[in-house]
């Protein structure tokens, strides 16, 4: 079972508070999930992924992109294997063009998948893992569809019809420059499959406690430029700030202005 994060903001932010000093670190998420490590975002409007086929937790690199880069949208996951070996072509994320997407998830019919991929998106293909095979048939839909949510709805429907017996969960989080969009969707077990947003806004964090004063002045920093972000997690990463759990079956879209809007699906 993966752990998902992913975040878009109304500047560039980097992840040294999210990702190394808050209540529950995303890096510390990473010793139940020991099987690779990586993080998106976007350099000068071009996506760019960075990731190693071992624990966040070991990771220099890691830490150093966590403090280092800045963007106004990241998406990393940290990883449980369950198909594909611990290699960098199986570790999440996956990217094409400006899409960037990390799932958690084992999908049963990867095989079915595979099948019905066109050439340009089979040939893409460079690793075992059914995510990969799952992002490039959500890619598939979407520009079939030439609509986001009717392109998502098509990928999961197929995939819920036939979904095989060992198929356990659908969530994923995606970006590509423009929004935001995660997806809880457990078809087994869904406590396992938790999806949680939260909206940090300056005035918010101003009347947050933090245990030490180095995460204080962080935040007070943050406050100071008018940072403004959406969150999302499968585990809340903060104890004083809001935290709303994503119902299963459901999918949220935060656009570039933080609006956001979630539907049933």
């Amino acid at each position: 079972m993966c752990r998902l994060f992913g975040l878009i903001a109304n500047r560039e932010v980097n992840l040294e508070f999210s990702f190394l000093k808050a209540d529950l670190p995303f890096k510390n998420l990473s010793r139940n999930n020991p099987h690779g490590w990586g993080i998106g975002y976007y350099k000068e409007n071009f996506a760019k992924i960075q990731k190693e086929p071992f624990p966040a937790i070991q990771s220099k690199k890691f830490e150093e992109i966590a403090r280092n880069e800045n963007s106004k949208m990241f998406i990393s996951h940290v990883r449980y294997s369950t198909q594909g070996e611990k290699t960098f072509e199986n570790t999440h994320p996956f990217i094409y063009d400006n899409w960037i997407f990390a799932h958690n998830g084992n999908i049963d019919i990867r095989d079915k998948l595979l099948e019905l991929l066109n050439s340009k998106f089979k040939n893409l293909i460079k690793g075992k893992t059914d995510s990969e095979v799952y992002f490039y048939w959500l890619m598939q839909n979407i520009e079939d569809q030439n609509d986001l949510f009717n392109g998502i709805k098509k990928s999961i429907s197929f995939i819920q019809s036939n979904k095989g017996d060992r198929t356990t969960g659908l969530n994923f989080v995606l970006i590509n420059g423009e929004k935001l969009i995660a997806l809880r969707k457990a078809l087994q077990r869904s406590h396992k499959y938790s999806l949680y947003y939260s909206n940090r806004k300056p005035d918010i964090m101003e009347h947050m406690k933090f245990q030490s004063n180095e995460t204080r002045q962080l935040i007070t920093s943050k406050n100071l430029k008018g940072e403004e972000a959406v969150l999302v997690c499968s585990e809340p990463l903060t104890e004083d700030e809001n935290w709303i759990e994503l119902n299963n079956n459901q999918l949220l879209i935060v656009e570039k202005n933080l609006k956001l809007k979630k539907w049933d699906i």
